[in-house]
């Protein structure tokens, strides 16, 4: 965690409303002028946001001798996912070449990026407030519902916002499903490389991966769906 970061009410209250109320914002947004100003808000807040409130975006703090052992699980269970993509893989019909660079090139980066910043916020918002009780222990209860509001967002922006058009596993097959698990599951290990490393750049490699290597063998390009 950003050292000396303590939360205030005022980041209880927008870890609350970026939860419950972007990923339908997002939506309602996506379905009115397309992608990109939806993704805009989102990357702009996550940078914003932690910068304003914590001081840090987790980008620039001093690297550890060596990496966690949680980021090599984490990316362990990143490749596990790539094979079951693999085999559940949505493959485009006309590929747009260009496309498909540009999306890795900018879209694959910025994303991989940006969202760990903006799932911290939310979780360590509740986790670090209050950050310890007289008996010198953490108070669970706030513990808990900042997972649970972690959980709640990165789950609604995938339903609300990605399944719209990040078309590259077919979720319905039983690889697609394990593929959908394991990201999930990559999620919450996002939380401990960062708590293990104070470095969010151990979070960005995985996630990086995991937008790249599936525009090579799908020939998906974000491009189509920035505006409608």
């Amino acid at each position: 965690m950003i050292e000396e970061w303590k939360p205030q009410t005022l980041d209880l209250v927008l870890s609350v409303l970026i939860a419950i109320g972007f990923p339908f914002i997002a939506q309602l947004l996506y379905f009115m002028t397309g992608a990109l100003i939806p993704m805009l808000l989102y990357y702009g807040m996550a940078w914003g946001i932690s910068k304003w409130r914590r001081g840090s975006t987790g980008y620039f703090t001093k690297f550890n001798d060596k990496p966690p052992i949680a980021f090599f699980v984490n990316l362990g269970v990143i490749i596990l996912s790539l094979v079951f993509a693999y085999s559940a893989r949505i493959v485009v019909t006309n590929i747009n070449i260009i496309g498909v660079i540009l999306t890795g090139l900018f879209w694959a980066s910025i994303n991989a990026s940006s969202e760990q910043i903006l799932w911290i916020f939310i979780f360590e918002a509740w986790d670090l407030y209050p950050s310890r009780t007289k008996e010198n222990k953490k108070n669970l209860v706030y513990s808990i519902i900042g997972l649970i509001l972690f959980t709640s967002f990165v789950g609604l922006i995938h339903i609300m916002f990605w399944v719209n058009f990040l078309h590259v596993v077919d979720s319905q097959t039983i690889f697609g499903s394990i593929f959908v698990f394991l990201t999930t599951l990559s999620g919450f290990l996002h939380l401990v490389v960062w708590r293990k490393s104070n470095q969010m750049i151990y979070t960005f490699l995985p996630h990086f991966i995991l937008n790249l290597i599936p525009l090579f063998w799908t020939g998906f390009s974000i491009i189509p769906y920035l505006l409608i």
